[in-house]
């Protein structure tokens, strides 16, 4: 059996990520709010500029790695004025994070019903393998898409605000390591099982219907 590589970022991963990212930048000016009406006096200021400094700084080096250019966040916009109460702005932040789950369920709910039906009708696995595939792929990207809005959102409402492309690649990273975590625990949980673990993680990247 192929082992499952955590560090391994397919294309679904990237567009999970994406996803996330985005609804994360969206999100800036509710969790800015949150920030202002009460999230500023959980860390220390100290702490938060240190913070701040080393997701840049982080992200930067990430950025330079792939080709980018260095100064993307010196060029970034001007932190986010908040300009919604917090009752607002946490409903604001909940609808997003449900938005990006929803998201994340359709697409990996969506991919995983696709493959599902091609290996039905080939006789590889039954309806119910497919339906129990789906449903767990489909709360998989759910939880890894939410995941990633909801810790970049966290990381405004408690530092004040990041650049933007940090909070794009922050959201982006936590989707992906959420994902990769999910499908590790699930791929050890099923492996004992026999018939199902053909759906595991490391199959679906070598199967001819990927």
């Amino acid at each position: 059996m192929a082992d499952v590589n955590p560090l391994r970022i397919r294309r679904l991963d990237a567009i999970r990520g994406a996803i996330a990212g985005s609804r994360a930048v969206a999100l800036g000016a509710a969790a800015r709010a949150l920030f202002d009406a009460g999230g500023r006096r959980l860390l220390h200021p100290t702490v938060q500029r240190a913070v701040r400094g080393a997701v840049e700084r982080e992200t930067t080096r990430m950025l330079s790695a792939v080709g980018m250019a260095s100064r993307a966040l010196e060029t970034s916009p001007a932190p986010i004025i908040a300009s919604q109460g917090a009752r607002a702005a946490g409903r604001t932040l909940l609808r997003g994070v449900g938005g990006a789950a929803a998201a994340g369920a359709l697409l990996d709910g969506g991919l995983a019903l696709y493959r599902s039906i091609h290996r039905v009708r080939a006789g590889e696995i039954t309806r119910e393998q497919a339906a129990m595939h789906v449903a767990r792929e489909a709360g998989a990207g759910a939880a890894a898409t939410a995941a990633g809005t909801a810790a970049a959102a966290l990381l405004i409402t408690l530092t004040g605000g990041i650049a933007t492309p940090a909070v794009f690649v922050v959201a982006a990273a936590a989707s992906m390591g959420t994902k990769a975590g999910i499908d590790a625990w699930l791929h050890q949980s099923q492996a004992p099982e026999g018939s199902y673990a053909r759906l595991g993680p490391s199959q679906r990247s070598t199967s001819p219907t990927g």
